[in-house]
């Protein structure tokens, strides 16, 4: 344990770096949203892939497999959208992830009647969840500008706090 305290200055270094990222977001929302663009469509697309392969794992297995393969299919188109131009993609963005929130909401939604099929007693949060995603896509697709501002502002927040909660 005392090991852990003799290094203590790395975890000030990273507190640090979040907060100067925060101020870098605040100060430069597109470049923000390019540098967010990229490192989601990359996440996208090895999530997507990932998927597709567990859900031919589990064909034989789960008779909704369908859906998990559909999943991987739209993070990997969503991941190749993502990256194809991110100049383009940062003026975009916001719709692209509210119109992936709407897909991915409705997913949720579908997923919360295989839930109460199999007898969970809280699927009617996955319900709600999904509902709920679907509405926040529309209101981010609905007001592009606002929707940037959103983006931009929450992580901006997040990087903050984190780095805060770091140090």
């Amino acid at each position: 344990m005392k090991n852990k305290f003799n290094h203590w200055w790395l975890t000030l270094i990273k507190g640090i770096i979040l907060i100067l990222l925060a101020f870098f977001v605040f100060r430069h929302p597109i470049g923000a949203l390019v540098g967010l663009a990229v490192y989601i469509g990359v996440s996208l697309l090895i999530t997507g892939i990932l998927l597709i392969i567990s859900s031919f794992s589990l064909r034989k297995v789960d008779d909704n497999w369908g859906w998990q393969l559909a999943e991987g299919i739209m993070d990997v188109l969503f991941g190749f959208v993502l990256l194809s131009n991110p100049g383009i993609t940062a003026a975009i963005f916001p719709f692209v992830v509210g119109f992936w929130m709407m897909i991915y909401g409705v997913m949720i939604f579908a997923g919360s009647f295989k839930a109460k099929k199999e007898g969970d007693d809280n699927w009617w949060l996955t319900l709600f969840g999904g509902i709920l995603t679907v509405l926040l896509g529309y209101f981010i697709t609905a007001n592009m500008l606002a929707g940037a501002v959103a983006i931009t502002i929450w992580l901006g927040i997040g990087l903050l706090v984190a780095g805060i909660v770091t140090i």
